[in-house]
């Protein structure tokens, strides 16, 4: 008997605990929830953060700098200005002007422009992987906040049977191990409610620290149709030559094949003007002027160098065809999940969601008459509910497939 009251007042010294527990975290979600707050659509975080991206504005800027070389392509030498004695009895000034063969710089040019569209296609890539860093995190806390309110609902829930249980074990009604199973259960989702409580305010500031907003963010409702979806899970030639990624090494083909044309224009002869008085004081203006041709007779230079650009054009022609296969390989991933996962929703939509909510209210209904007891219900509702719970795993790893597939899209 004295066991039994050292048991019962144990008991209820741990009740008491839960009970204060549950008391606080409901205060402070309730404090939480008073913030100030925004909802914002997923495209609406995504705007925000694209203007605060630091690795979008270093992507600007850097073709914002290819602009600038574009004026470096017409690169004169220094000219040279000379003074000196020609003929031992006074000195004169003399200026002499080097310049390259006129394809050259016209080479140049062409180059310099193809690196800036380089550039403008390397931030098209940067902005693409911002937008999937974003919708990611985005997804997250839709994720993280419905887990957080069912976690919220059954920790309700589950403190009522055990609270309930520990009355009936305490008049004698049921036995220890009901009693027990009933507070370990409910031990089971309280820990889990407070892990979900972290993760929902760890995926809030996430999102916070991309988008620059102090507010607390309320998302969309969590459901599929937040995301556009795909029609087919082939993947032509066609599609992979409109992805950013392939442009961008198309481009290096194109800057590889204009800078081995530069190495073949440099190879041709240059030209020198200049002004140098070689007579007399007396000597007429045209009989000073000097001109003369660069022969470029070191032909091994050249010839290293218009190899090395042609080694180069067969590189980057391999790095196009080695992008291709690692996104078709990447592509057929991405899209098998998702059609994996659709398959998945497609159950959970159409019956397992219904039908854990009929075990739920059957279950209910048969414990409050008689017909199960305390071991039976919980592990029934477990069982329900982890359905539920499933099915929000399902719908985020469908969503993230898309959000996969977009990004390999450039979208």
């Amino acid at each position: 008997m004295n066991t039994k009251r050292h048991h019962v007042k144990r008991d209820n010294k741990h009740m008491e605990i839960i009970r204060t527990t549950v008391s606080t975290l409901s205060v402070l979600f309730c404090a939480v929830t008073i913030q100030a707050q925004t909802t914002l659509t997923e495209q609406e975080v995504v705007n925000a953060a694209l203007k605060k991206s630091p690795s979008l504005n270093a992507a600007t800027l850097q073709v914002q700098q290819q602009k600038q070389l574009q004026g470096t392509s017409f690169n004169l030498a220094n000219p040279d200005i000379t003074l000196e004695s020609p003929s031992g009895e006074f000195m004169t000034v003399g200026v002499l002007q080097s310049f390259k063969f006129p394809t050259v710089y016209i080479s140049q040019g062409q180059l310099a422009k193809q690196q800036t569209v380089l550039a403008e296609k390397g931030k098209t890539i940067t902005e693409a992987e911002v937008k999937q860093r974003v919708k990611s995190a985005y997804l997250n806390l839709q994720f993280a906040n419905a887990m957080f309110e069912q976690f919220r609902k059954q920790d309700s829930i589950y403190f009522s049977i055990t609270d309930a249980a520990s009355r009936q074990f305490e008049a004698g009604q049921i036995d220890f191990v009901a009693k027990t199973f009933a507070a370990t259960q409910y031990g089971e989702v309280h820990n889990q409610f407070v892990q979900a409580q972290t993760d929902a305010s760890i995926a809030l500031n996430q999102l916070q620290l991309y988008t620059g907003i102090t507010d607390s963010i309320t998302t969309v409702p969590f459901n599929k149709s937040s995301n556009s979806f795909f029609t087919s899970i082939e993947t032509d030639s066609t599609t992979l030559s409109s992805t950013p990624l392939i442009q961008y090494y198309n481009q290096t083909q194109i800057i590889s094949k204009k800078s081995l044309q530069l190495e073949r224009n440099k190879a041709l002869p240059g030209f020198s003007f200049g002004y140098m008085n070689q007579g007399l004081k007396n000597t007429e203006i045209p009989l000073r002027l000097r001109a003369g041709i660069n022969i470029p007779i070191w032909f091994w230079q050249y010839s290293a160098a218009i190899k090395a650009a042609k080694t180069n054009v067969q590189i980057t022609d391999q790095n196009k065809l080695a992008q291709q296969q690692n996104l078709s390989a990447q592509m057929q991933q991405v899209k098998g999940d998702a059609l994996k996962y659709r398959a998945s929703l497609t159950y959970y939509e159409s019956a397992g969601l219904k039908q854990a909510d009929d075990l739920i209210s059957a279950s209910g209904r048969m414990f409050s008459a008689g017909q199960s007891d305390y071991i039976a219900y919980l592990r029934t509702l477990s069982d329900a509910y982890n359905i539920r719970l499933n099915y929000f795993e399902t719908l985020k790893n469908f969503n993230q497939s898309i959000i996969n597939i977009n990004y390999l899209n450039g979208q």
